[in-house]
Formats: C-alpha cells, structure tokens, sequence
C-alpha cells in the first residue's frame, strides 16, 4: 500500500466514478482499477461497490477513506513544512549599516543572485549600532557595518566569540549644495572653515559619525566645536537637507553618485585631511550550517561583490 493508492480510491469515492477519476488524476482506467484491486488485496476487503447510481464506498472502505483522508492531509502537512525548512536554509538574513544597504548591497545581491538562483538574500537595513546588537542576539546570521569600531567594542565582540573582517575602505567626503557660492571651492580648512560650516550629520549610532568623531579626535577637536545644525537618522534626509541648502555634510561618494552626475551636490576635500571609511563583516564562525552564509561570504570579500 501506498498513498498514491489511497488517493486514488478518495478521488474515486469524491468523484463517484473510475472514469471520472481516471481523468481527474490523468491515468488510465484500467491503472487506476489495478489500484483499487491492490488496495482491496491488502486490506482483504471490498471497498467499492457499484450502484445504478454509480460507485460508492462499502463500509469498510468508508472507514479507509475518512482515515485516508487525515493521512493524505498530514503528508501535505509534513510537504509545507518541509519546503519551508528547505527555503530557510537557503536563504540568508543580512544586517547592514544605511548606506551600504541603500547603496551598495543592492547590486551585490543581485550580482549573487544571479550566479546563486537558489539561494535568498534578505537585508535588515538599519545604523551600525544595531547591526552590532543584532549579530549579537543572533537575530541575523552575518553584519556589514560601517565606521570604526571601538577597542571596547572589539573586545566585546572577541569576548562573544564574533569575527570581524573588512570588506573594503572608502572615504568620507565633504558634500556641499552645487550653488554660486560653491562654484570656485574644491577645499577647505579643518580648524578655520569645516568647524564654522553648517553642519548635517546623521545620529548617534551611525557608523559615519562615529568616522567623524574619531577623526575629529585626532586633531583635538570634537563634535562640540563643530557648528551642527541638523542630526538625521538617514543618508537620503542628509542629502535632501543638503541640497536644500540647509548645511553641508559627509558621505561616502557611493552615497552621492548620481548628485554628482547630475550637479545638485559638489564634493570638496579639506587640506591635509583624509577620512578614511572602512566596511567590516560580523558573523559568529560556525555557529550557521547554511552553506549559503560562507557562499555569500566568500562572495562579500572577492572582486565579484560589484557594489553599486
């Protein structure tokens, strides 16, 4: 006995006919009687009996039926959840930080996507802060942040068992309104004009910020001795304050691209100054078994990553 035999004496029984049957399951007639005889033999029972009405279930194979019923639909039951276990595995949550989610993972994603059809990639797209808390709690598999990271971070981090890994360097660049006043500066001072400046920069927890802060350190300064006039949660608001004209502030170029293409944003430097923007992964090593994670992996550090 198997199930497709007791499908096919519960269509038979539905239907109230082999015929009937035979062209709702696409077999035979004489296949499909070979069935009910099979299943007769093994319960050494007749279960079907003809009527000027046409066929119809003995008793016996009433009972058969109602209990194939229940198992017909808890092998269907035991399929869904299988075909969902089998996606889970192989799709992938990624945490990452605002700009490399809104501006360089798309092309990545759909760069590996291409080459992996069978494999899903999902993006959580938030500050670095919280990418960091979300690998921690393991509420995504693998973190791309941006920005430095603390020695108390790493510490914490090596103390949880957590790899960290640059994916690549950028730079933060100073992004002014493309206006008349712009028109004739490509760069400035530190101390006497980016101090004075109207400043745009995003909120804590921000891994540009944190870039900005460390910096700033550097040269003895801090977020205090700059002139901010506007703390924003996302890179696209910064932008649209800056090309409003309400202050200026610093992106990385990949962020900027199509504003610079189309001359609503300038980029300047400041003399003697580099800011320089590092991306990192996060993960826990073995802690996922999805062959999945070290594909995507391994595909984030190799030259086929192909950010926007």
């Amino acid at each position: 006995m198997d199930f497709s035999s007791l499908r096919a004496l519960c269509v038979v029984i539905d239907c109230g006919s082999i015929s009937k049957a035979a062209r709702k399951l696409f077999v035979s007639q004489p296949s499909l009687s070979v069935k009910i005889r099979d299943l007769e033999s093994h319960f050494q029972t007749t279960l079907l009996e003809r009527t000027n009405k046409g066929i119809r279930p003995t008793e016996a194979g009433l009972m058969v039926y109602q209990h194939a019923q229940k198992m017909l639909s808890l092998e269907e039951s035991i399929e869904r959840k299988l075909d969902k276990t089998k996606s889970q595995e192989q799709q992938l949550t990624v945490g990452t930080s605002t700009t490399l989610g809104d501006y360089a993972l798309p092309c990545t994603v759909y760069n590996f996507q291409e080459k992996y059809p069978h494999y899903k990639i999902l993006l959580e797209i938030t500050d670095s802060e919280q990418v960091i808390n979300m690998v921690l709690d393991q509420r995504v598999e693998l973190g791309l942040i941006e920005g430095p990271i603390s020695a108390e971070m790493r510490e914490k981090l090596r103390q949880e068992g957590i790899k960290t890994r640059r994916v690549a360097t950028s730079e933060l660049i100073v992004v002014v309104p493309y206006n008349e006043y712009w028109q004739n500066i490509d760069s400035i001072s530190m101390e006497k004009e980016f101090t004075s400046l109207p400043l745009v920069i995003r909120k804590k927890g921000s891994g540009i910020r944190t870039t900005l802060e460390m910096a700033l350190h550097k040269y003895g300064l801090s977020l205090d001795h700059l002139n901010v006039v506007l703390e924003l949660n996302t890179t696209n608001a910064m932008v649209a304050a800056v090309e409003a004209n309400k202050g200026v502030t610093l992106l990385p170029e990949m962020a900027i691209r199509k504003e610079l293409h189309y001359k609503t944003l300038k980029k300047i430097t400041i003399e003697n100054v580099t800011l320089r923007h590092h991306f990192t992964t996060l993960y826990y090593p073995g802690k996922s078994e999805k062959e999945v994670h070290s594909i995507f992996l391994n595909f984030l550090h190799s030259r086929e990553r192909g950010f926007c």
